[in-house]
């Protein structure tokens, strides 16, 4: 019998009247019960759905099973009908250890939870979940059948994930001591937004205090330090919303250019995967055919540097069609790539 929301509400409500032996419960009296209580959760709309006599047998099984809660129930003859308690006054399934249908539940939340993992404040689902396994059936050869994608060896997660979140929670400027790649140290006073994962890298979504207009992005892996300032926080609109702001680039970096109409000639190796995973969720669902072996789709995004690593991480099997901007901008990087290779190591 699976458990849900409705289940739960019931075996809580059945809970009450077994224990209770100041009352004779009758399986009409239980009845009432659970749908009162789902009433109540409910609200109006279950009224005229609620359970019957044999959902109520059922689960008086399931509470009695090993599979449930291992009580003891006793259905005591009362004339030509039965009345319905624990074998112990006040007995309750509160007090009876976790069932392995609510660990399954548990461990269902955890795997869900795990995409967290490597993830500073997070630390305690390792706890969590060693505690479960040593408690339960499912053993220690158990193995995990998902796995999310993280980087446990993320540089600067650990140090400053938690004072960048507490930050932001708070409403407090930060100064940075920051080093871009390839470039010198420097120091950054922001007002921190929002903390955004990317190609297995986390960004930190800030406003510097010595520009007005644009937000910045900075890696994570090269903050360096992390303090609090004394400099009032600027805040932003009450109606700015991140998922907007990011929804017309790839990736994190958001530019001043226009969004554009990105034309792609994609080969028949590359199709299947585009389509089952796009490389923008604007990304055209008609499929244009081009030849025996291309097909054209359509981007709409602002042009920026993730869009170009994506779009070489497909090497020959997407070819960009316009804007010519963009083409001769692949092009370049193409060349690039192809004068290294001519070079005798």
């Amino acid at each position: 019998m699976p458990t849900n929301k409705n289940a739960q509400i019931r075996y809580q409500a059945l809970d009450k009247c077994l224990g209770n032996w100041g009352r004779k419960y009758y399986i009409e009296d239980l009845i009432e019960a659970c749908n009162e209580a789902l009433y109540i959760y409910n609200g109006p709309s279950s009224k005229g759905e609620g359970v019957k006599k044999r959902q109520v047998q059922e689960d008086l099984k399931f509470i009695e099973s090993e599979e449930g809660y291992r009580m003891l129930i006793d259905a005591i003859q009362d004339g030509h009908k039965k009345y319905y308690r624990y074998h112990k006054r006040n007995d309750s399934i509160k007090e009876q250890p976790i069932n392995q249908e609510e660990i399954n539940l548990i461990h269902d939340a955890l795997t869900l939870l795990k995409r967290f993992e490597g993830v500073p404040q997070f630390e305690w689902l390792e706890d969590v979940e060693n505690h479960l396994y040593s408690t339960s059936q499912l053993g220690e050869s158990a193995k995990s059948v998902v796995s999310f994608q993280n980087n446990p060896y993320l540089k600067g997660m650990n140090n400053f994930y938690k004072p960048l979140f507490d930050a932001i929670a708070n409403k407090r400027v930060i100064e940075l001591k920051y080093q871009p790649f390839g470039k010198d140290e420097r120091t950054i006073i922001v007002s921190p937004y929002h903390l955004k994962q990317y190609n297995n890298r986390w960004f930190l979504i800030a406003k510097r205090s010595d520009m007005d207009e644009y937000l910045s992005n900075y890696a994570i892996d090269r903050i360096i330090s992390v303090k609090e300032n004394s400099k009032p926080f600027e805040p932003l609109d009450d109606d700015f919303d991140f998922d907007d702001y990011f929804g017309d680039v790839v990736g994190v970096s958001v530019t001043n250019n226009p969004v554009e109409n990105i034309v792609l000639h994609v080969n028949e190796k590359a199709l299947g995967y585009i389509m089952t995973k796009p490389l923008h969720e604007s990304q055209s669902s008609k499929l244009v055919k081009v030849d025996d072996k291309h097909w054209e789709i359509t981007l709409k995004v602002k042009d920026n540097y993730e869009l170009h690593s994506l779009l070489r991480s497909y090497g020959d099997q997407i070819e960009v069609i316009k804007p010519e901007h963009l083409r001769t901008e692949m092009k370049r990087l193409a060349e690039e790539l192809t004068n290294m290779y001519r070079k005798d190591k």
